[in-house]
């Protein structure tokens, strides 16, 4: 298992760079150890730079319960049919925020043998998506609150914490 990285470590604020299937060739390796670290923590996202790898890369669990890894992955087409719902980041242990995204998302990736795919998400797959993507770009879900917001939700996430 990974070690899963915390606020405020200041890798969570850097951009990842693209994976590179010639150079980096344990990607299933990656994706099988991404994935055992977001259910240990019972998560249903994680970014490569949660774990301390700077790299293109992150693993959900979907609603139907497939778990895969996306590599290089870009959104080709989002609504704008925002949703504004709450979320949460095991970077960020009990902070919960209400988070506006995109309901519905049509995404490219590579598949751990560097396939090219493309996914149509909704609902909370679409948002666990475009989370992590968020990660992989250097930007956390703090980043879509208010400063008062954030500072009441810190103060429950004190309280949560002890």
């Amino acid at each position: 298992m990974l070690e899963l990285v915390k606020e405020p470590d200041p890798i969570l604020k850097q951009k990842a760079e693209r994976w590179d299937f010639e150079q980096h060739v344990n990607a299933a390796a990656i994706e099988r150890e991404m994935l055992e670290t977001m259910r240990a923590h019972n998560g249903i996202g994680l970014a490569a730079n949660q774990v301390g790898l700077l790299r293109r890369v992150f693993v959900m669990r979907l609603h139907d319960g497939r778990e895969m890894g996306f590599f290089n992955p870009t959104i080709l087409v989002g609504d704008n049919a925002d949703i504004d719902a709450e979320e949460g980041c095991l970077s960020f242990p009990n902070l919960w925020l209400k988070v506006k995204r995109s309901d519905k998302i049509t995404a490219m990736y590579l598949d751990n043998t560097g396939k090219q795919c493309i996914i149509e998400l909704e609902g909370i797959d679409s948002r666990c998506f475009q989370h992590e993507l968020d990660h992989l770009d250097g930007i956390t879900f703090t980043e879509y609150v208010s400063d008062l917001k954030l500072k009441m939700a810190r103060k429950k996430q004190r309280k949560l914490n002890g």
